[in-house]
C-alpha cells in the first residue's frame, strides 16, 4: 500500500477522519533516496533543468512566460519565487530540486534550521508540504552578515502530485545586521551550473 493509498484509506474508509493533519514529522529521506539524489545531482538532467528554470526566471522578470511558469514575489522583508508545476519537470524531480537546492544553500554556508513533512486532509483531498528552513552561520558580534536572509524551501503537493515549489527569503532591516545580498544573486547561486 503506497503512502497516499494510506492516506485514502484514513479519508474515505473512516468516517470519523475527514478533515485535519494525517501525519506531521521532520522531512528525512531514505539512503535509497540519498543515492538517487547523489546520482541525479551531476547528471545531464540536473543541468538541463535548472537552465530551463533560469530562463523562465528571467523571462518572467520581463512579463513574459516561459517553459516553467513561475511566479515571483517582493516586499520589504521578504522575497520569492513559486515553480508552478510543469510537464516540462517530472514529478519525481521535484523532491530532486528541493534536495539539490538545499545542498547548494549548505556549499554557501548555510546551515538546516529544521525540516518538515506536514499531511493534510481538506474535505477530500490532501495537501502535503516538504519544507526545509535555512539559516546563515551562527554569529554572535554585529554587525551579523544575514547574506540572503533565512530561506524557506517548500514543495507542496496535491493528492500527491507535486503542485508548486516555493524558495522565500526573508530579511532582517535592523542595525544589528548588515544590509542583505539581493534576492536576483540567490536565483543565480541556485541555478547557475557553473557551481556544481
Amino acid at each position: 500500500m503506497t503512502f497516499f493509498d494510506s492516506i485514502y484509506d484514513k479519508l474515505f474508509r473512516r468516517n470519523s477522519q475527514k478533515s485535519g493533519i494525517l501525519s506531521h514529522e521532520p522531512l528525512k529521506r531514505s539512503q535509497k533516496e540519498e543515492i538517487r539524489l547523489e546520482k541525479w545531482y551531476g547528471s545531464e538532467r540536473h543541468q538541463e533543468l535548472l537552465k530551463l528554470i533560469h530562463h523562465s526566471y528571467h523571462l518572467k522578470k520581463t512579463d513574459i512566460e516561459g517553459d516553467v511558469p513561475i511566479l515571483q514575489f517582493n516586499s520589504v522583508y521578504a522575497n520569492g519565487m513559486a515553480i508552478k508545476h510543469t510537464d516540462h519537470i517530472e514529478a519525481e524531480e521535484y523532491a530532486l530540486l528541493l534536495d539539490a537546492f538545499k545542498r547548494r544553500l549548505i556549499d554557501l554556508g548555510y546551515r538546516q534550521a529544521g525540516s518538515d513533512s506536514k499531511h493534510v486532509a481538506k474535505e477530500g483531498y490532501v495537501v502535503s508540504v516538504d519544507k526545509y528552513y535555512m539559516k546563515p552561520p551562527l554569529q554572535t558580534e554585529p554587525p551579523i552578515n544575514q547574506m540572503y536572509g533565512n530561506i524557506s524551501l517548500e514543495l507542496h503537493f496535491f493528492n500527491d502530485q507535486p503542485n508548486y515549489m516555493k524558495i522565500m527569503a526573508s530579511i532582517y532591516s535592523d542595525r544589528l545586521y548588515q544590509p542583505h545580498y539581493e534576492y536576483d544573486e540567490l536565483v543565480e547561486e541556485l541555478l547557475l551550473s557553473t557551481h556544481l
